[in-house]
């Protein structure tokens, strides 16, 4: 004889065998949980390609930034020659060495620049767009924008943006100069 266990309530009463085995969801309930599936993949495929478009925008823009800091060790260790051939041909052809270096006897921050620091990378082809800023001895940290064209196979900077106060605006307002 085969027996049957039945669950029996607190009360002492039995319950029901068949609410107790099958329990069915509503369909309402599984379209529901279906949906959500969906939207978690599809959140998951989302986050993971903006990842996978973010590092390779990092790698790309590698060179570049390679460039930028090879300019600022230049600068640093007072090797100004080294530094000017860095500069794209139509940079040179717009600023002669000797402007670069009036430019950098104004600017004395850029020889005592300490570290650099990139927040934003773009790359199009043969042109790269870095902003960010750097910091001085004294801790003083200057906004700058970068502009780098692609010349015979390697990076050359087209031009740069330190950013300085501009005189007469409120305070924190921030604008850019071209040298």
């Amino acid at each position: 004889m085969e027996s049957e266990i039945v669950p029996i309530s607190a009360a002492g009463r039995a319950y029901p065998a068949a609410s107790w085995v099958a329990q069915r969801r509503s369909p309402r309930l599984g379209r529901l949980w279906r949906v959500l599936h969906v939207l978690l993949i599809a959140a998951g495929v989302a986050l993971g390609s903006m990842l996978a478009l973010g590092v390779v925008s990092w790698i790309r823009s590698q060179a570049a930034v390679a460039v930028v800091q090879a300019q600022m060790d230049d600068l640093r260790v007072g090797k100004i020659d080294e530094a000017y051939a860095l500069f794209s041909a139509e940079y040179q052809a717009g600023v002669s060495l000797p402007m670069f270096r009036r430019y950098l006897r104004h600017q004395n921050g850029l020889a005592k620049t300490r570290e650099l620091q990139f927040w934003g990378r773009s790359v199009w082809g043969e042109t790269a767009l870095l902003w960010g800023s750097f910091r001085d001895d004294l801790g003083h940290s200057y906004p700058v924008r970068y502009l780098l064209v692609r010349e015979k196979g390697s990076w050359r900077i087209d031009g740069f943006h330190l950013a300085a106060e501009a005189p007469g605006r409120e305070p924190g307002a921030v604008r850019f100069i071209q040298i």
